[in-house]
């Protein structure tokens, strides 16, 4: 009788498992849309086994029912980790192409007002100056573009400064956003433990929604994480934990040098950055050349990973000047024989040229030093290099321009202690005067810095003992912004623009001197730089502005292209992901049916044993 009403057992456990399995079907149906769900599968196995006797072969058994062994996800751990490592790729790629998009936008190179047409109204101006010197009119046009030309580049800098400060914000809320998904994630955690802790049931849905932190996280920053035994995930960024079984390591933000208010990602817990890409004065090639470099973040290290460092890359830590592009020093001309008429002069040469070879060796060594440190904390930052290579043509075309107008010679002089010193003075030999009575006046220049002048009046010492007054040229210091002409501190003379007559292009005798006015004209036609130390064309101003504008250009097609192969990658495995973990109403529908007719079984096989128990009952009282 006992085996008998055991049997009741099997059917309940029937009826059990098959509506646990149609509920776990009609919820994949439900959440068949549901971005970031994945199928669950219902796994059925054996209660157990009741030993009835024993046969010559095997063991009689008597089965007790079924049970459902276990709900799974069905995922693909392995293909999780490459989609995710393939969407951080396209997240860094894709930042960079953006910023490249926005930036060239400022140029107005697509659109009508562009800086290469101010350039060209600057350059034809002159040439309009060259013909009739001595008109106010062309004088006064003349000005008039150079106020166009620093006006629109002043601006374009404001903007590529202002896009600096947006980043910036967009870098602060990424850091606050991973911060959140990594709460989010240790909450999960938890949430997870407490549903499996009794091995009963479970936590699919938790689960899913953990996933989907991990899959946003991973867009933001480099992860790798690691499921352990009790179901909690541990995850690190950039080789440091951010979520443990016990806690989070939250992000924060600080300003990236004493200069720069620019901020950037470190660890809360120690203040160590959360990237190996910023300043670091021990890691400073031009003072310890034999440090750990910092690396670049490139795909054969794999470390072009996450919208945040794409971001970091394309900003940069500072706000650059011209003064941050190396120049290479040239090297001295070997003298030769046949130059010269006696051996005593060619001895003499030959001495100064070894002299002039030694410091050029040791400005070499210099520049490699400063090479090496543009090529790790400058020209890999996106908008940092625009601006500096920027600000080295607007600087090139202003200096030259301005030593036209007001050529400098050096001169020898003695300082306080007696010793000689050579000094940049104006050379009142070849510099022009204003035009008419009451503006003879030499040394006015087209553009000036904002707070310092040009020259500053002395009486000197010369090496024979006579003194004389000159004017001093106040030379430009890469440590004192204030001192150059680079961009935010430069705009056109306000005396000129008040009175053109001051435009230094008339000699002593009240006569065009027509050489500066030529000159003004020749200087857009000689050679001016490279556009840095790794490139080798010496380019006017023109050739400099559309070597400048098509590199740029071509980073954002490269960062394009890249990105969109990447996408193309990350849809690739999407789509293998979603083969899995996708639900197929189709197979749901079948699944439910085959439950329902399960069930069913179970029930008719429950009411068959219920009759029989009675019978048995009835008739055996």
């Amino acid at each position: 009788m006992a085996g008998t009403m055991g049997n009741f057992w099997v059917g309940v456990s029937g009826m059990q498992s098959g509506q646990y399995a149609m509920n776990t079907t009609a919820h994949n149906l439900t959440n068949a849309g549901t971005a970031g769900y994945s199928r669950q599968q219902v796994l059925l196995s054996d209660v157990a086994y009741n030993k009835i006797g024993t046969s010559t072969y095997s063991p009689k058994q008597t089965g007790l029912g079924t049970k459902i062994a276990d709900v799974r996800l069905i995922r693909d751990r392995f293909v999780d980790v490459q989609y995710r490592k393939e969407l951080g790729r396209e997240q860094y790629y894709q930042t960079k192409y953006d910023v490249v998009a926005e930036v060239q936008n400022y140029f107005g190179e697509l659109e009508s007002s562009t800086f290469r047409g101010s350039m060209m109204n600057l350059w034809e101006a002159a040439q309009e100056l060259q013909k009739v010197p001595e008109s106010i009119v062309t004088r006064s046009s003349y000005i008039a573009q150079g106020v166009t030309f620093i006006q629109q580049a002043n601006e374009i800098y404001q903007q590529l400064i202002t896009f600096q400060k947006n980043v910036d914000t967009q870098i602060t809320d990424q850091v606050d956003r991973i911060n959140e998904l990594a709460q989010q994630i240790y909450e999960l955690n938890q949430q997870i433990l407490t549903v499996e802790a009794a091995g009963i049931e479970s936590a699919n849905d938790y689960r899913d929604q953990r996933d989907s932190a991990l899959d946003e996280l991973s867009g933001l920053i480099s992860i790798t994480y690691h499921e352990n035994a009790n179901g909690q995930v541990d995850v690190t960024a950039e080789g440091r934990t951010l979520v443990s079984m016990d806690r989070v390591y939250k992000m924060g933000t600080r300003e990236a040098s004493d200069t720069c208010e620019y901020l950037i990602p470190i660890w809360e817990d120690d203040g160590d950055n959360v990237f190996n890409m910023h300043y670091d004065p021990q890691k400073d090639p031009r003072v310890n050349p034999n440090a750990r470099k910092v690396r670049v973040p490139c795909p054969e290290l794999e470390t072009d990973t996450g919208s945040l460092k794409g971001l970091i890359m394309s900003r940069g830590d500072s706000i650059p000047t011209y003064a941050d592009i190396p120049i290479a020093p040239e090297a001295p001309e070997r003298p030769a024989r046949a130059d010269y008429a006696t051996d005593d002069e060619y001895n003499a040469a030959l001495t100064q040229y070894t002299q002039d070879y030694e410091q050029y060796r040791k400005d070499y060594e210099v520049y490699v030093k400063e090479k090496d440190f543009y090529n790790t904390y400058l020209e890999p930052y996106t908008v940092s290099n625009i601006i500096a290579q920027f600000d080295q043509l607007v600087h090139g075309i202003v200096t030259r321009l301005n030593d036209i107008l007001c050529p400098n010679k050096e001169i020898t002089v003695m300082d306080a202690d007696g010793n000689p010193k050579t000094i940049k003075v104006l050379d009142e030999d070849k510099a022009g005067l204003g035009m008419g009575e009451g503006n003879d006046i030499q040394g006015t220049e087209l553009f000036v810095r904002r707070s310092v002048e040009r020259y500053t009046e002395q009486t000197v010492t010369l090496e024979d003992g006579t003194t004389m007054t000159v004017q001093v040229y106040n030379e430009e210091n890469a440590n004192d912004y204030l001192s150059m002409y680079t961009l935010g501190n430069i705009e056109v003379n306000d005396k000129l623009i008040k009175n053109p007559s001051l435009l230094p292009l008339t000699n002593k005798e009240q006569e065009s001197v027509q050489d500066v006015a030529d000159r003004l004209i020749k200087a857009w036609e000689e050679d001016f730089a490279t556009l840095g130390p790794n490139s080798l064309v010496v380019n006017d101003f023109f050739g400099y502005y559309k070597e400048f504008i098509a590199d740029f250009a071509n980073k954002g097609k490269t960062y394009s292209g890249i990105a969109e192969s990447q996408a193309q990658a990350v849809q690739e495995v999407d789509n293998q992901r979603q083969s899995v973990v996708g639900v197929s109403t189709d197979e749901e529908l079948s699944n439910l049916i085959k439950f329902q007719q399960g069930y069913n079984a179970s029930s008719r096989y429950f009411s068959v044993v219920s009759e029989m128990v009675e019978h048995l009952i009835e008739r055996l009282g």
